[in-house]
């Protein structure tokens, strides 16, 4: 952190006034965040009128029908460029990934160990359902936060709890102005139930209830659609906006059995070196909750805040930002087009004498569009007929005027190679070229969801260490990798104990996601290809080694294949322990495909994390491995290819699908 820290002070009255001033300037500075926000909201789910603005409040009235009762033209252009780009960032692996910071067998364990824990409580279907909601919110609002809890169930053990934090509940401390980089604090403002915080601070929540923010609303109903607070509150379907006006202390909580009472909280983390938080409050009104400072132990602010785009500011622009003006003015000109077209192409103007008879009656059911032009008759030409005037055509102007108006949204699109249809590519350097484009193009956004996710990974791994100080309980080991190696884990149950294995020094870790630019399955699978067909690279156990370390499916049966890689993955990692004390594997004459499993066998001895292990470990793995080698059977002669690997080769050249290579020659007995 800068030298010029900012400090709060210890007066408890005066943080609440504080941090509600602060509120309320920064809610009186960003009301046009705040607009832009609910009209992002409604634009996108089809309302296109709104005939109430309150600048101050950002308070809107939206409509989904015209002043005539029909529904408004919708183009929705910009809502498929939005979900395009979700579809992109939604693509993503935002599961922890922990990186060691150094070489030694102390920092490899740590890694290992940080990973093992961070595996068991992010799963990945929890992580895809938070980003695509978080990618949502993030490109069309411009700004959006994720928060990392974790939940201890007496059930399922320690979970992650990821949650999206809207960018309306987040606020920069102190005040930033025109430079986000003096950011010394965040500043989070939400609406919670009482019970919530009674249960995580005890009675004393109850007793002081007279100096906080509070209200009641009917069970089952949300906060903003309180007819009370109904005023100052966004319409239903958007989210609050939380004012300092709608809550006041000492308002009474209601004793009815069907409401109950929600409280408005407001939550304050100081930032201290090295990116750990050197206090943290939490107020309501005029009592201070929460408020703790923290010297002698690591703390991480749990939520982590990504820009969609630099605006210099807090808050970042997203695609509605840009898109949004040209894309309202384009649906009105298609839509009063539209209309010309139906009223000048397919009706003319028919011309009728006037006073000869009932007008209204004979035209009732012609409908609307049918135009009539009253004439008087002259007297001396008896023989005037009533006569059609053809409708004039509006030729191709309409359609010119609709594709320049598709043409200067485009422009101003910085994401429209990415949205547009390429239609089908098949070819390996043409699958490459359009993912290394899309990259190029998310760059930003994919840096920011990265950098938001990490810092939320970090500050759940630092709870669960401290969960796991008090109480030592063993965590599920649920992606066996050749990366763990160092965690102890037992063979039997599959779990890592923490009576084995250290508890890791967070601050000493790098933590990022797994992927921030992932490559399509089948980018991966002809890369794969291509680069086996070369000449001289023709290696088939390469390639399924490949297929099996990134689960790519060539459509060939892998059973055994799979079955022989998860069991030398899982004899690498017990063996190698701690890397100080070998572990005990056991070895039958039934192994399954010795060749496969020596090539991963010897790939992990060739590793960094052997070299630092202990005489003892280095001497099992040898061991192993020559037990393997015997299982290998008789040598054929140098230069000769193996049966399976021959026809794999001839295969490929043709282009036809790779059959599985077939079982080796079995060993005939283990050592040990």
């Amino acid at each position: 952190m800068p030298e010029d820290t900012y400090t709060l002070t210890k007066d408890k009255d005066a943080i609440c006034r504080i941090i509600d001033r602060h509120i309320e300037r920064e809610e009186s500075n960003h009301s046009y965040r705040y607009t832009m926000w609910s009209l992002a909201w409604y634009y996108l789910n089809g309302a296109r009128r709104f005939d109430v603005f309150d600048p101050e409040t950002g308070l809107l009235q939206p409509h989904h029908l015209d002043e005539d009762g029909n529904m408004e033209f919708q183009s929705q252009e910009l809502l498929s460029a939005i979900d395009r780009v979700v579809g992109v960032l939604s693509a993503m692996d935002v599961r922890p990934k922990i990186l060691r910071s150094g070489s030694s067998l102390q920092q490899i364990r740590d890694r290992s160990i940080a990973q093992v824990i961070s595996d068991a409580m992010v799963s990945r279907e929890r992580a895809e359902e938070t980003l695509t909601e978080f990618a949502y919110i993030l490109t069309s609002c411009g700004s959006c936060g994720i928060a990392g809890h974790i939940v201890d169930s007496p059930t399922v053990g320690l979970t992650s709890d990821l949650e999206v934090v809207h960018p309306r509940e987040l606020y920069a401390f102190p005040s930033t102005g025109m430079d986000h980089t003096k950011q010394r604090g965040l500043i989070r403002e939400r609406i919670v139930p009482m019970d919530y915080l009674v249960e995580k601070f005890g009675r004393k929540i109850k007793t002081n209830i007279e100096k906080m923010y509070y209200f009641d609303v009917e069970a089952g109903q949300a906060p903003y659609d309180n007819e009370d607070f109904a005023d100052r509150l966004n319409a239903v379907g958007t989210s609050p906006r939380y004012n300092s006006s709608y809550a006041i202390p000492g308002g009474g909580a209601s004793t009815d059995k069907t409401k109950y009472s929600l409280v408005r909280i407001r939550e304050l983390w100081m930032m201290g070196h090295r990116n750990t938080v050197s206090r943290y409050v939490m107020t309501s009104g005029d009592y201070v909750i929460v408020d703790e400072e923290y010297t002698d132990v690591e703390v991480y602010c749990p939520i982590g805040f990504a820009r969609f785009m630099e605006t210099g500011s807090f808050y970042g622009a997203g695609l509605f930002d840009l898109l949004f003006s040209m894309s309202r003015e384009m649906e009105k000109l298609l839509k009063s087009l539209f209309n010309n077209i139906r009223d000048i192409d397919q009706y003319g103007i028919l011309v009728l004498p006037q006073g000869q008879f009932n007008e209204r009656a004979a035209l009732r059911d012609v409908g609307r569009g049918l135009r009539v032009l009253p004439y008087e008759p002259d007297a001396i030409d008896p023989g005037f007929r009533p006569f059609n005037i053809s409708p004039m055509t509006s030729g191709d102007l309409p359609g010119k005027t609709a594709a320049f108006a598709k043409q200067l949204l485009d422009q101003i699109n910085p994401f429209r190679d990415l949205v547009a249809n390429k239609g089908r590519v098949d070819s390996a350097a043409g699958l490459g070229f359009l993912d290394e484009k899309n990259r190029q193009l998310m760059m930003s956004p994919m840096k920011a969801i990265e950098k938001a996710f990490s810092q939320s990974h970090r500050a759940m791994l630092s709870q669960a260490a401290r969960a796991l100080a008090l109480s030592r309980r063993a965590v599920p080991v649920s992606n066996l990798t050749l990366d763990l190696a160092g965690a102890v884990i037992d063979p039997e149950s599959g779990f890592a104990s923490f009576s084995d294995n250290p508890l890791p020094v967070i601050s000493n870790l790098g933590i990022t996601i797994k992927e921030t630019n992932p490559r399509s399955e089948v980018a991966r699978k002809q890369e794969a290809l291509q680069l086996y067909q070369a000449p001289g690279f023709q290696d088939p156990m390469r390639l399924m080694l490949l297929s099996l370390s990134e689960g790519l499916d060539f459509a060939i049966y892998m059973e055994e294949e799979r079955a022989a890689y998860e069991m030398v993955v899982k004899n690498c990692l017990i063996l190698y322990g701690n890397g100080e004390s070998p572990g005990e594997i056991v070895l039958t004459p039934h192994t399954v495909l010795p060749n496969l499993q020596l090539r991963v066998l010897t790939s992990f001895m060739a590793g960094p994390q052997m070299s630092l292990s202990s005489p003892e470990v280095q001497d099992e793995f040898m061991k192993y491995k020559q037990f393997l080698q015997q299982g290998l059977g008789n040598v054929l002669p140098e230069g000769v290819p193996l049966p399976e690997d021959a026809a794999m080769n001839r295969m490929a050249a043709q282009g036809r699908q790779m059959p599985r290579p077939q079982q080796q020659q079995q060993p005939a007995g283990a050592p040990r």
